[in-house]
């Protein structure tokens, strides 16, 4: 039979008073095992938060690099100013001459996107109907 904690004080107490010894111990104190798991908990949390600081750290490094990186692209040439630099670099001769459009204006009345022909203002269709 397990005595509750205030009445075995009260029973110490009644037995210096009298000369008796208090017949059981005080129970275990259920809080006993609830502490033990509260300072599991502080320790895994101090662990979690360990972890946490590092990957925050490694974060913020790979936050920098990738920075450094989209900057460096964008102090980068284009694609199409390099393509541009090399064409003004290559000799002349070796350019294609330019193509000059169709001056002639179909019967919808829009002007022809066809090609004009080498030393004409006109394409091949409309070269030979404007010749008759």
């Amino acid at each position: 039979m397990k005595v509750p904690r205030r009445e075995w004080l009260v029973s110490l107490l009644a037995g210096c008073l009298t000369g008796k010894a208090a017949a059981e111990p005080p129970p275990a104190s259920p809080c006993a095992g609830e502490a033990d798991r509260i300072t599991a908990l502080i320790e895994e949390l101090a662990q979690v938060k360990t972890q946490l600081a590092e990957a925050e750290a490694r974060l913020e490094k790979l936050m920098r690099a990738l920075s450094e990186q989209r900057g460096a692209l964008q102090n980068r040439p284009s694609f199409d100013a390099l393509k541009q630099g090399a064409e003004s670099a290559a000799d002349a001769p070796d350019r294609k001459p330019p193509v000059v459009r169709c001056a002639a204006i179909t019967n919808s009345g829009k002007r022809c996107t066809r090609p004009a022909l080498p030393g004409s203002r006109y394409c091949r269709q409309h070269q030979l109907a404007h010749q008759k």
